[in-house]
């Protein structure tokens, strides 16, 4: 089984980097946005959130008056960053499900 969204990431290696530096902040947490990331230009950081956002792949949420927006790896964002060899992709009508106990 294949995933539009993940051939699309997958094709856009930087798109993992922004990925990659949530989940080292510790991605099952809500975190404030990730302004720089090694390997990524400045001026194409905002860009790579919004199409994650609009793919599924990171959430996010209104924070408080002090952290503003925070951001979340989704379960397909995670699926995302485990080599494409190697995937076992959750159908899309379990993933919900999946995300909801997660």
């Amino acid at each position: 089984m294949t995933s539009p969204e993940l051939e699309q990431f997958d094709t856009h290696p930087e798109w993992a980097l922004v990925l990659a530096a949530y989940r080292e902040s510790g991605g099952g947490t809500w975190l404030p946005r990730q302004g720089t990331v090694p390997g990524v230009e400045p001026a194409i950081i905002s860009p790579i959130h919004g199409k994650l956002i609009a793919l599924g792949m990171l959430r996010c949420d209104l924070g408080d008056r002090v952290e503003g927006l925070v951001y979340q790896l989704s379960q397909l964002g995670r699926q995302a960053l485990v080599p494409a060899g190697e995937r076992q992709l959750i159908p899309e009508w379990q993933l919900e499900a999946v995300t909801e106990t997660a």
